[in-house]
């Protein structure tokens, strides 16, 4: 079985929420960056949002009155610096977001890797640094260049299969996710 690797890239998502400067609810682009304000021996850090309107800020709070002590200096040192993958796991935190009043946007995403080759079964790994909120389904389609119907049509006649316990219409990409790709459906 031929193994084929599609990368999944994505830019940081928007975010909705109030802006005070605009009075209503406006689109919030992360910057990448962190602020982190040192009191004594406790910390603060959060990761700062801009109004795409109006260029306002908002605070995303990641720590909270933590001891200094407390925490890895390596990791003290990538906040510091403004680590990209680590800002990208904070504003990927759908979690964190919704905790914090924000509404997170579906992140434009691109997929990368060879075309499914047509004969014989294809072991296919979707593969991205962060748990994605965005469906395996959606990634295909885009990937392939196929309508809901026709993915439907693939999945229904197991041309197209998860692990099992995985339903491939709803799961969100974790990660990484392997699929399997029978012949019929390599003539794409």
């Amino acid at each position: 079985m031929k193994r084929i690797v599609w990368y999944i890239q994505c830019e940081l998502p928007a975010v909705l929420r109030y802006c005070k400067s605009c009075g209503t609810k406006r689109e919030y682009r992360c910057s990448g960056q962190f602020r982190v304000n040192a009191q004594r021996k406790h910390l603060d850090i959060w990761l700062i949002y801009r109004c795409l309107h109006c260029d306002a800020t908002w605070n995303l709070p990641i720590c909270s009155r933590i001891r200094s002590v407390g925490i890895d200096a390596d990791l003290l040192e990538r906040y510091h610096n403004n680590d990209r993958k680590l800002a990208a796991q904070h504003a990927l935190n759908m979690g964190l977001l919704r905790q914090n009043g924000a509404i997170p946007c579906v992140p434009a995403f691109t997929v990368a890797g060879e075309n499914l080759p047509t004969g014989g079964p294809v072991e296919l790994h979707l593969i991205c640094d962060y748990p994605l909120p965005v469906k395996v389904s959606a990634v295909l389609r885009q990937k392939l260049n196929l309508s809901c119907r026709m993915l439907n049509q693939l999945i229904d006649s197991g041309s197209i299969k998860g692990a099992p316990g995985i339903h491939v219409l709803e799961q969100k990409l974790p990660g990484h996710i392997t699929l399997t790709v029978q012949n019929d459906a390599t003539d794409l």
